[in-house]
């Protein structure tokens, strides 16, 4: 039986977890993703995405998939982190009301160059 309070379950998850609003904005940040990145909550978390994606051309191609709710599996992005360029692999889809987009759902994992650069090389954007 599962009783642990689900947002210290999200909170202190082992894999980054942020939600996007359909205007770019970073509307939330777990722990995770923030020691990842290297940010303190202030510093990411109302924050326009554009301000940490490196490739602008990644963030629209994420951004429209995104608006017409598809989900985004196995998707690499160079991320800026607070110190160095950071390797992730995203999974995401979006959280609607009523067929509103109210914010993504995004998952990361930190990968190394080396294994981003095959998810990149098989991946069409």
């Amino acid at each position: 039986m599962f009783t642990e309070n689900p947002e210290n379950f999200i909170y202190n998850s082992s894999i980054g977890i942020h939600a996007v609003s359909p205007d770019g904005i970073i509307v939330y940040a777990n722990e995770c993703e923030l020691d990842v990145l290297g940010y303190e909550k202030n510093e990411y978390v109302g924050h326009h995405i554009s301000e940490f994606q490196i490739d602008s051309v990644c963030l629209a191609d994420m951004m429209e998939r995104l608006s017409r709710f598809d989900i985004l599996k196995n998707y690499p992005a160079k991320v800026q982190g607070k110190a160095e360029i950071k390797y992730l692999i995203y999974n995401s889809s979006v959280y609607e009301e009523n067929g509103e987009f109210k914010h993504t759902r995004c998952y990361g994992t930190e990968v190394e160059k080396v294994i981003y650069d095959v998810f990149l090389k098989h991946f069409d954007f």
